[in-house]
């Protein structure tokens, strides 16, 4: 197997690992699925009354619930990795800390797009508002693009987190106000009256945060778990 083949094995496997931890005990994703829930509960009983557009309760609702209902989820990863020194194991065997970085990022990535439907889904039904069919499409990718760019760097502060004796209640300190462009931009490119999301400057920002965020995950994860 070439080196490029061994590589893309380690992430997979990575990757592989903690969604089938995930998959078993289901802390991860019941904790995000409860928060992301009475996030737009909330927004339906304190705005649904006050806010005239629907569109825009319908939007800040939606990447609310997912960038905290991340969090939250990043918040019980987090335990869960400091759990009998279950990081520190993983990073004894021969293999290139990138992969490990990148299998993590494939592993959340999965985890919070399952939020942003879980979310869209709630959004549908507690403010009983109904996405345009022709912004569905544009969704999808913006939701999917969201989860990478929030999963390279959530990935890399939680592994920070570890370091430090308040891991789960720092971790929402720091990981917010580092995920704010993924909110600003989901939240303009599934404007309705928006013609051409994917050519707008939104989207333009939040591919380069992506590419930015992964690229110095990438590039400094091996320093961070040495710390």
């Amino acid at each position: 197997m070439s080196a490029l083949g061994r590589y893309v094995r380690v992430v997979y496997e990575v990757a592989r690992k903690d969604l089938l931890v995930e998959a078993r005990s289901k802390r991860t994703i019941n904790a995000a699925f409860v928060f992301a829930l009475l996030i737009v509960v909330v927004f339906s009983f304190v705005f649904g009354e006050q806010v005239d557009s629907r569109d825009i309760l319908a939007r800040g609702a939606l990447w609310i619930a997912v960038v905290f209902g991340g969090v939250v989820g990043m918040s019980h990863a987090v335990a869960r990795e400091g759990h009998n020194g279950a990081l520190d194991g993983l990073l004894l065997a021969p293999v290139d800390r990138s992969a490990v970085y990148l299998g993590k990022v494939v592993s959340s990535t999965a985890f919070v797009a399952v939020v942003g439907v879980l979310s869209t889904g709630f959004v549908v039904v507690f403010l009983d508002y109904a996405f345009p069919p022709g912004t569905l499409s544009t969704l999808v990718v913006v939701v999917f693009l969201a989860a990478v760019g929030f999963s390279s760097v959530g990935v890399l502060v939680s592994v920070l987190m570890l370091h430090t004796g308040l891991r789960e209640s720092l971790l929402p300190v720091l990981l917010i106000p580092l995920v704010v462009p993924i909110l600003l931009s989901g939240t303009e490119l599934t404007r309705v009256a928006l013609s051409a999301p994917m050519t707008s400057a939104w989207f333009r920002i939040l591919v380069t945060y992506d590419g930015v965020m992964l690229l110095a995950g990438w590039m400094t994860f091996e320093y961070v778990v040495e710390g």
